[in-house]
């Protein structure tokens, strides 16, 4: 599992995030808010977050479902 760096903290879906990939030797970057990231992953924001473990993560900066509420674990 991919981990997530970042302080514990309840995420409302309007953080910007940015996604770095290389793409024919080239660095390329989009930035977007968490919520459309959800929606891109899988097709709405509410299937994504129930996916997700409901039980916080004894490693840190992990993403989990905090009762409804997309969190990163401390």
């Amino acid at each position: 599992m991919i981990e997530i760096y970042g302080l514990p903290q309840a995420l409302t879906g309007s953080e910007t995030i940015t996604i770095h990939q290389m793409q024919n030797g080239q660095l390329s970057l989009c930035t977007m808010p968490l919520s459309a990231l959800s929606a891109i992953l899988s097709g709405t924001s509410t299937a994504w977050a129930s996916g997700l473990p409901t039980i916080s993560p004894s490693t840190r900066g992990v993403v989990w479902n905090n009762n409804g509420v997309v969190s990163i674990s401390n």
